[in-house]
């Protein structure tokens, strides 16, 4: 019941905001002077009202072209055909830029094998940049951390920067997908800059239609990242545990490492889809920025982060971190690694305004 609540406010939400949404002012003068000027024209050229009382008197009001001056009708008439050559010339200047390459996908391939299917299969005219990181792995795991990470940097700030300049950032549509390590999906979120509009993908190796790729959108529901601070003192290092896709456990960390201060972050219902909902993943990731930036006003210096979540969280989490925050390590897990984190990346290093690092060996 609560998730039906929670979709219902959302979705009388949504209709609101696009009711209320800013409206292309030349297809509204158009629309205006179309029904103004030819419903003017049609109004006072036949216009014929009829009433009979109860007493039997009749009474008739009409308007007809003889009894309407002639510039008054050909100004209707003017201003109609005008509003219909404002809407066809704008209809196509719409059509024409559509028409154009607007949209950038990243297709960030982080599987020891290419998929099936690639995002630029899902995405009308658009112009895709493959970050493929498929070389990196050996017997099903990553082998080379340091070249995925730098085929990833070299992707989003060189590629991905060239062609968005060449398109104008303003004018240019990104669209993330992709299937890469968390760390790696952390980074790219980072690298990428705020000036760039981000339609999300995510990739359903399950999906019966052959329609792998989704964009993320959609409304919320009731099945929201909850915030546990029952385990967190301010500290010089803190872990930052999130429970999206799979469960992460305090003790599982602390096998690990044995810093004393954690804050777990999971949903009450696990699932690799969990998140799944544009609404609530913007909604998340005020609450994730307000958190790395109450943890930088509690004088942490490091924050260490076990993910298990879907690509499309990793780079939108990524995408809320700043060189304001502490110091960021996402560590990367390998069930099959007697380690099981066998290295993570840095995303910010103090010393060193935005070189990412790798920590191995841990």
């Amino acid at each position: 019941m609560p998730n039906n609540v929670e979709y219902i406010k959302s979705f009388f939400w949504k209709i609101l905001t696009w009711v209320a949404r800013p409206k292309n002012a030349i297809l509204t003068v158009g629309g205006l002077f179309f029904t103004v000027g030819l419903g003017g024209g049609l109004f006072f050229n036949n216009f014929n009202i009829k009433y009979s009382a109860a007493n039997g008197d009749n009474t008739e009001i009409s308007f007809g072209a003889d009894q309407t001056p002639y510039y008054i009708q050909y100004l209707l008439w003017g201003i109609g055909v005008l509003g219909v050559f404002i809407l066809i010339a704008e209809v196509i200047y719409i059509a024409i830029g559509r028409s154009k390459i607007k949209v950038i996908g990243v297709e960030h391939i982080g599987l020891r094998k290419r998929i099936a299917t690639s995002l630029s299969s899902s995405i009308n005219n658009a112009f895709t940049i493959p970050i493929d990181l498929t070389d990196c792995y050996e017997n099903d795991k990553i082998s080379s951390p340091e070249k995925a990470l730098n085929l990833t940097k070299y992707g989003i700030e060189e590629t991905l920067r060239l062609k968005a300049t060449e398109i104008g950032n303003h004018d240019a549509t990104i669209a993330y997908g992709g299937t890469p390590p968390v760390s790696l999906g952390f980074l790219a979120g980072y690298l990428m800059s705020n000036t760039y509009h981000v339609d999300v993908w995510d990739y359903n190796r399950n999906a019966k239609n052959g329609k792998n790729w989704y964009k993320v959108e959609g409304y919320a529901d009731a099945n929201r990242p909850i915030i546990d601070r029952s385990n967190y003192v301010p500290d010089q290092d803190v872990c930052l545990l999130m429970s999206i896709s799979h469960p992460i456990s305090i003790d599982q960390v602390r096998a690990k490492f044995v810093y004393p201060s954690y804050i777990d972050i999971r949903l009450s219902e696990i699932k690799y889809d969990s998140m799944s909902s544009i609404e609530k993943l913007k909604d998340f990731e005020m609450e994730f920025a307000e958190l790395l930036k109450n943890l930088a006003a509690d004088g942490v210096d490091r924050v260490h982060i076990f993910c298990a979540a879907q690509s499309s969280f990793n780079f939108s989490m990524g995408r809320q971190v700043t060189r304001n925050h502490p110091a960021i390590i996402v560590y990367e897990y390998d069930i099959r690694d007697p380690k099981k984190y066998p290295w993570g990346c840095c995303l910010i290093q103090k010393t060193v305004p935005r070189q990412q690092l790798l920590i191995k060996d841990l």
